[in-house]
């Protein structure tokens, strides 16, 4: 009898999980639509992220915007989430701006303080502006 009770007990857990787990399936009506985003990164970012100095050079030589946004981001938040100093120096040089806000609204200083960028943030704090 305790047998009997304890096996009809499981059976009607198992298909009460059941009955909760089949209530969200998704139905293919709603798998019709499949939406890919292509997102290209710049010569330039790709540059620096990869750290390749030179080739930063000789694209800034070219006349790449070292402002320019790709991806959300500027060359320079790109070498600072990279700890890419030397490169930072080369950004600053040409006329990158240290203080200009990537897309989710974070300077060069954040981007290496978050990705633990130690070099890169204590250069980065040498430009942190003063406030009056």
């Amino acid at each position: 009898m305790k047998k009997t009770l304890v096996v009809l007990a499981l059976a009607l857990g198992f298909s009460i999980s059941n009955l909760n787990a089949t209530n969200d399936i998704t139905t293919s009506e709603n798998l019709d639509k499949v939406s890919i985003e292509r997102v290209e990164v710049s010569p330039l970012c790709k540059a620096v992220a990869t750290g390749n100095v030179e080739a930063v050079k000789n694209l800034i030589k070219q006349g790449a915007d070292v402002n320019a946004k790709s991806n959300g981001m500027s060359p320079i938040h790109y070498a600072a989430k990279y700890n890419r100093v030397e490169l930072i120096k080369v950004l600053i040089t040409a006329g990158a701006d240290v203080h200009k806000y990537c897309d989710l609204g974070y300077t060069a200083l954040n981007h290496a303080e978050k990705s633990n960028a130690k070099e890169a943030a204590q250069f980065l704090k040498r430009f942190k502006r003063k406030t009056v």
